[in-house]
């Protein structure tokens, strides 16, 4: 007895049913997908209420002094490029600044203010005269006090409180370059009135330390909306592969029991769920079983067995149900997915092939127990003299 042409027979047999049975794994299979997105981003921000945060620092593990630490701008630039998309559209800034000897100044602190989309770096400080294409040029450019080209440069010491130093600036007169560190950078500007020099962070791909900040952290990044869970294990990961030993990220207060309670309560929602699902797949594939009873009884006649028939059925249901619940899940990650990412900002953070395949096998485990049992149930309580007179 051939399975496939069993479906077959079936599926042109009983068409409104056959539809209504697959219908019904279509329906299961993207509702538990979408309840695993809808509580992950509903659940997304870390212990919410007493952990959220919307500020994250990245701290040095040595320094010398305040103006070297073992962080870099190389390291920095690295790691926000390994970001994921996600997290770079919630971080709304980022904080630093080196301090770096110059041939206008004996020292200058050159800050860096500035956002980063993945492709474009958007300098945030108002202080800054480059044009947006300067600023991500990556070329070695610098932005100078007109002053400096005039007597008044003596006048423009700068002094740091938190280094205890005080920097004295010199007339460059036509100088088209000035040295920063070991490089020489080209003026492409002379109208930053709110410091000395004015660089981009793009300028600084090298190993330029970052500075000591209140004495604890070099770089400072601002979010749009509190941090969540993803968001902060892809920073301290990119932290990690990109700054080695040299860099760090404090701990979030991230409870372990919300976060069990979260896994608890997703697998409960998906067994649920997998089990009104089968318990519906069950009652349409019964009303197929009660119209094939002429079919059921002679394979009974015929000394077919009880359980070589249920076996038979079961099969059956497995060969129509887990493929289509597949195909629905690989459908709901390529096609819906993609669609509800954008109205749920944080709901594409739930989904892993693992995930899919624990989704998967919930569901092939609860259809399976739930239709042998019915199936059994169904076939066993029926003699082959009660299917003769053709007990339903």
């Amino acid at each position: 007895m051939n399975v496939i042409k069993i479906i077959y027979h079936n599926m042109k047999s009983y068409k409104f049913i056959s539809l209504l049975i697959v219908l019904n794994i279509i329906v299961s299979a993207f509702v538990i997908c979408f309840s695993y997105g809808i509580y992950q981003n509903f659940n997304v921000v870390i212990d919410e209420g007493e952990s959220a945060q919307r500020e994250l620092t990245i701290l040095p593990t040595s320094n010398n002094g305040v103006e070297q630490t073992s962080v870099t701008t190389k390291m920095l630039i690295n790691t926000l490029k390994g970001l994921s998309d996600e997290t770079l559209k919630n971080i709304k800034s980022v904080d630093c600044d080196a301090v770096v000897p110059t041939s206008a100044i004996e020292k200058n602190v050159f800050t860096f203010y500035f956002s980063f989309d993945g492709n474009k770096y958007h300098c945030l400080d108002k202080a800054c005269t480059l044009t947006d294409e300067q600023y991500n040029s990556s070329k070695k450019i610098v932005s100078i006090n007109p002053a400096l080209r005039t007597e008044e440069a003596k006048n423009m010491g700068v002094a740091v409180a938190e280094i205890g130093e005080n920097w004295d600036a010199v007339n460059i007169g036509d100088a088209q370059t000035i040295k920063i560190g070991n490089d020489d950078f080209k003026i492409v500007d002379e109208t930053f009135t709110q410091g000395v020099l004015y660089a981009p962070i793009t300028s600084f791909y090298s190993d330029t330390p970052l500075r000591l900040r209140n004495n604890e952290w070099c770089v400072y990044l601002e979010f749009n909306t509190d941090i969540s869970r993803s968001q902060y294990d892809d920073i301290v990961s990119s932290v990690s592969l990109n700054m080695g030993d040299n860099g760090k990220v404090p701990e979030m207060n991230i409870s372990p029991a919300t976060e069990l309670f979260y896994y608890k309560t997703i697998l409960i929602v998906s067994v649920l769920i997998s089990v009104l699902a089968s318990l519906n797949f069950a009652v349409l594939y019964r009303f197929i079983l009660q119209k094939r009873i002429k079919t059921l009884t002679i394979f009974r006649i015929c000394g077919c067995s009880k359980r070589k028939i249920i076996s038979i059925y079961l099969t059956e249901c497995m060969l129509v149900g887990l493929p289509v619940f597949a195909l629905t899940i690989l459908a709901f990650d390529r096609l819906a997915l993609p669609v509800l990412s954008n109205i749920f900002e944080y709901i594409s953070y739930a989904y892993t092939p693992l995930l899919y395949l624990a989704i998967f096998g919930i569901y092939a485990v609860s259809s399976f127990v739930i239709l042998l049992v019915m199936i059994t149930l169904y076939i066993g309580k029926r003699s082959i003299k009660e299917l003769k007179v053709g007990g339903a």
